[in-house]
């Protein structure tokens, strides 16, 4: 009797994983051929919008580039320098010094000749008190500010108050250690511009920069990790990015767009509340939360996905 029991548990086990595995590599195949689909239209429409009209066009609307800093002393002026130098006609970097304790502020206004200015904060969003805002009195780094603010123990804290300071309609939210390829702002502003639709959000892919060769905060050389971690953690990033991100975005279901690199509308982002500090994936809670602002007041929209590496990152 016991042997005719494990007989039959042992068939049902092996046709239930069979059954799983077989619909596991049909979804799979299905998210394949969505993604290809989306890339096709992606490279199509790219024809038809060149990013130099973008970039000379008086009507592209303005970008701010939110980076939070850290103890980020030892990199910070490269990382600044390289936000700084991206192409587009009209930006602002805001970096946040999210209450560092080694020389990362200082070094910033000594090498970028920031001064504390006099700044109509609005709260918009909830975060730790902010001490001091500054900007450059360099001509060069005329879109250079700098927020002082007290540690709030979180990414999203510190982005929360870019957000807050942010003077254009949409925002790029970064980590100030990525390297971010010099078009970004170009490619990631292209779909808010052609959609009919309200665009809300757009992502891009993260590459990782171990084996790369960077100088001065900007990439020189693109190059495949020459150690198997790395490797295989890049060949993951191919897959999500490529396979899985782009089919959930010709579905308009995404729900991630990752915080390393990522722009949104501002005006949903803070009617939906900015980034949550308590949640540990903050960047997917933000997107779930818009998608819900925008579902309640019954508003159309689309969450979109560009299938080219703009981010690298260790």
């Amino acid at each position: 009797m016991f042997d005719r029991i494990l007989a039959y548990l042992r068939e049902f086990y092996e046709v239930f994983m069979f059954d799983y595995a077989s619909v596991l590599m049909f979804s799979y195949a299905i998210l394949v051929v969505l993604s290809l689909l989306e890339i096709r239209k992606y490279l199509k429409r790219s024809s038809y919008i060149n990013l130099r009209s973008i970039l000379t066009s008086p009507h592209a609307p303005g970008i701010t580039v939110i980076a939070p800093a850290y103890n980020e002393g030892l990199t910070i002026i490269n990382n600044v320098h390289s936000l700084l130098s991206l192409n587009y006609s009209k930006f602002e970097v805001v970096i946040i010094n999210d209450g560092s304790t080694d020389h990362t502020l200082q070094k910033m206004i000594d090498e970028f000749d920031l001064v504390p200015i006099d700044y109509a904060y609005n709260e918009q969003i909830i975060t730790q008190p902010v001490k001091q805002i500054y900007r450059s009195q360099n001509p060069a780094f005329f879109n250079l500010f700098v927020v002082d603010k007290v540690n709030g123990k979180s990414k999203a804290d510190a982005s929360n108050a870019g957000i807050n300071i942010a003077s254009y309609p949409y925002f790029l939210c970064t980590d100030v250690d990525c390297i971010i390829h010099k078009d970004t702002l170009l490619k990631l502003i292209k779909p808010f511009i052609e959609e009919s639709t309200r665009v809300i959000a757009t992502g891009a892919a993260i590459r990782i920069s171990n084996s790369c060769e960077v100088r001065n905060g900007f990439m020189v050389k693109v190059k495949v990790p020459n150690k198997y971690l790395p490797l295989f953690q890049e060949l993951e990033y191919i897959r999500a990015f490529l396979l899985g991100r782009m089919a959930w975005s010709k579905l308009n279901a995404l729900l991630l767009v990752s915080g390393g690199l990522g722009m949104f509308d501002k005006d949903v982002a803070i009617k939906a509340g900015g980034y949550d500090h308590s949640s540990f994936g903050e960047d997917m809670e933000l997107i779930t939360r818009m998608r819900r602002y925008m579902h309640d007041i019954k508003c159309k929209y689309l969450v979109k996905y560009i299938p080219e590496s703009l981010c690298w990152t260790e």
